[in-house]
């Protein structure tokens, strides 16, 4: 329960004139809807009495008046509830989609991708049926009981009494199963982020499915995690089953107590017929939003369980150790100093990945970095990148030596701004290849010199739109060299003194790769960082760092690293042999 008016507090406050001429709405609702019978009863008595003064027409204006402002009244509490709630729903995807964008890579690791859609669509959409349908129904229902009940009392207080009592029994059955259908509901909504995330995985990657003909086996897990939620699904229904005939019965009980209670009543004269008549009409009433009751309990359950699931997505804050005083960022080409960096990733905290890294990296130098898979290259670049945070005092970054700061006291925001890194997964956009280079970023021109500077001319003049091209999900339809230096036109697009590289260049041919590094190094000042498995790659580098299991074996120049024992000179000496034999060159 707090959990809900947390919620309440954080999205619906701000709405919450809507709500106060919602309920305003709403009361003269039910006065006018309980107003009715009484009018009725009393039309009922006149004509008993032969309608002595013509009032039975006036009675009859009176109640058509009633039901046209009731309409009225009813329709503005629609719109005055129902309004927050789409308000609010957009709020939370908002909040949500904007968090998302400023949590670090840590967090979303923990996260399955379908497990998060489903939380910010299925779940937000049981948030905003608490907050609009909901809080409507859980309105109307106390005020319909509370003045039908009023009414009732002063026609006859004891038979009032008698026949709400049912209502309160079979309300209080209802509450007996909340508990449960409170479990229900979250093992339903988890199933359901299983089976979106299952889905999401198997709709990405189907080409893969098909090619290895495992169609059979991933239909297979489809159908586990689909008949989990199909469990989940059907006895929730049952539990709501159970509730609603309680409820409906209360109400069949209530009119057999009327008319074996009220009817001998109304022959002694203790109430006039008219009075009977107004009793009838107002269980038949106040029935509606008791069957409703039911339902209304699997809401208020399912958007618990829902904004339960959608704060476990908005509680974490974002892992900014910079804040709330952060240091200024450099503003040119910086100085990287690493000093016995030792680093393992959150989700495997045992497992060290990094083993006591020190290098120095001046101000517009090229670091080159070798060595084999998993020897923690792409770790070191993003633990300089601050896609992860190292420890305190192992990476320090600067305009100059003398003003050196530890990068995480660095304002992030400022830094990344300055910051071009392109990954060694080129991710692209289902949009043009235009929108993929520029990713945000105004084209005043410069798209033009970064599409010469990737090598990507003589491509996107084959392409049948050329930059306009739709590149498909993942940009399957480029090649994957095209993808890597799309990938590097989108790094180069912005300005920025720290380039980061982690082997972009695996999928290119030598003579695009030496374009390729001839453009950068004709590029504005910066300080460049450079991941290869290919030699060639790294030879032009101020300095290369070798790692090897997470250690530093090796630090000098190609010259230098060539004349040494080790893998980086027995891999040179081999992509030699093999570039030799192909005579493309090394």
């Amino acid at each position: 329960m707090l959990v809900v008016f947390r919620f309440a507090r954080q999205f619906l406050t701000p709405y919450l004139w809507w709500y106060v001429g919602g309920i305003v709405a709403l009361i003269v609702t039910n006065w006018i809807a309980v107003t009715i019978p009484v009018v009725t009863g009393e039309a009922v008595d006149a004509l008993r009495h032969g309608d002595p003064d013509g009032v039975v027409f006036g009675k009859a204006m009176w109640i058509a008046g009633l039901g046209v402002a009731v309409i009225v009244a009813r329709t503005l509490s629609r719109v005055a509830f129902f309004t927050p709630g789409r308000l609010a729903e957009a709020a939370v995807k908002s909040t949500i989609f904007d968090l998302l964008l400023r949590q670090q890579p840590a967090y979303h690791a923990e996260w399955a991708t379908g497990d998060l859609v489903s939380r910010a669509s299925s779940d937000v959409n049981y948030v905003r049926l608490l907050a609009g349908f909901g809080a409507l129904q859980v309105c109307n229902t106390v005020l319909a009981v509370g003045l039908v009940s009023v009414r009732m009392a002063t026609m006859s207080p004891w038979l009032a009494f008698l026949v709400l009592g049912p209502v309160a029994i079979g309300l209080a059955f209802a509450l007996l199963f909340i508990g449960r259908m409170f479990r229900l509901v979250h093992e339903m909504q988890q199933a359901l982020s299983e089976l979106s995330d299952l889905i999401l995985s198997s709709y990405r990657g189907v080409a893969t499915i098909q090619g290895f003909g495992a169609e059979a086996a991933f239909q297979e897990r489809f159908e586990v995690k689909n008949q989990e939620h199909l469990r989940a699904s059907l006895l929730r229904a049952q539990m709501r089953a159970a509730i609603g005939p309680v409820l409906s019965l209360t109400t069949s009980i209530n009119v057999f107590l009327l008319l074996f209670v009220g009817g001998p009543m109304a022959v002694t004269g203790e109430i006039s017929t008219g009075e009977l008549i107004a009793f009838t009409m107002l269980i038949a009433y106040v029935s509606g939003p008791l069957r409703s009751v039911s339902f209304l309990l699997a809401i208020f359950k399912q958007s618990q369980a829902a904004i339960e699931r959608v704060n476990e997505v908005l509680d974490p804050v974002p892992e900014r150790p910079d804040l709330p005083e952060p240091a200024p960022a450099p503003h040119q080409a910086p100085h990287i100093a690493v000093r016995h960096l030792t680093f393992a990733y959150p989700q495997a905290p045992d497992e060290t990945v990094l083993h006591d890294v020190s290098v120095d990296i001046p101000a517009g130098s090229t670091l080159g970095i070798f060595g084999p898979t998993g020897s923690g290259k792409t770790t070191l670049l993003r633990c300089i990148a601050r896609l992860y945070n190292p420890e305190a005092g192992q990476v320090l970054i600067g305009d100059s030596t003398e003003s050196l700061a530890d990068i995480r006291d660095i304002d992030l925001d400022a830094y990344r701004e300055r910051l071009a890194f392109v990954p060694q997964r080129a991710f692209l956009f289902s949009e043009a290849l235009r929108d993929n280079v520029l990713l945000g970023a105004p084209d005043d021109g410069r798209l033009e010199r970064v599409v010469e500077l990737a090598a990507l001319e003589q491509d996107v003049e084959a392409l049948p739109r050329g930059l306009d091209t739709q590149v498909g999900e993942s940009g399957v339809m480029l090649s994957g060299g095209q993808r890597q230096r799309t990938a590097l036109a989108r790094g180069l697009v912005r300005p920025h003194g720290l380039l980061v590289l982690d082997d972009v260049l695996s999928a290119v041919d030598h003579k695009t790769e030496a374009q390729l590094l001839d453009a950068l190094r004709k590029g504005e000042p910066r300080t460049t960082l450079i991941v290869a498995n290919r030699i060639s790659a790294l030879a032009h580098a101020d300095q290369i760092l070798v790692l090897q299991d997470g250690k530093v074996t090796g630090l000098g120049t190609h010259r230098e690293l060539c004349e040494q024992e080790g893998i980086y000179r027995d891999t040179w000496l081999r992509q030699r042999e093999e570039a030799d034999a192909t005579g493309e060159g090394a």
